[in-house]
């Protein structure tokens, strides 16, 4: 049982690293949107802890849906949907369904909480405005 586990384990890290390097060889989210959007957002991983940065790839299309993908630095990922600038729901992960969430637009920020874990991304990210 001990070998699944750890098999297991080294599988989710192994992915989860590919996946971030492919992140990291995409084009810079500056160039996809616009000069003045940041290099990254404010994210966290675990209810309680304090926010840190996490890396994103954006992808927008002509019908006014947005999709964020935001990169944790140990490689986990979570797609979070918008459309016409108002949060939708998560992508379904291990730790969470996606749609166990709450979230607000203060000051030009979308707060989003989701499945214990907390995103702030900026409106002009999701809009491109």
């Amino acid at each position: 049982m001990k070998t699944t586990i750890l098999i297991g384990t080294c599988a989710v890290f192994l992915l989860g690293t590919a996946e971030m390097s492919v992140g990291q060889q995409a084009d810079s989210p500056a160039t996809s949107v616009e000069k003045n959007a940041p290099n990254s957002i404010a994210c966290s991983q675990e209810r309680g802890e304090v926010l840190g940065e996490c890396s994103y790839r954006l992808d927008r299309d002509e019908k006014g849906k947005t999709t964020v993908t935001v990169i944790f630095a140990n490689g986990f990922t979570r797609r979070l949907f918008f459309e016409d600038g108002k949060f939708l729901k998560a992508s379904v992960t291990m730790s969470g369904v996606g749609t166990n969430g709450d979230w607000s637009l203060e000051s030009g920020t979308h707060m989003i909480q989701v499945d214990g874990q907390q995103y702030q991304v900026p409106d002009t990210l999701v809009t491109g405005n």
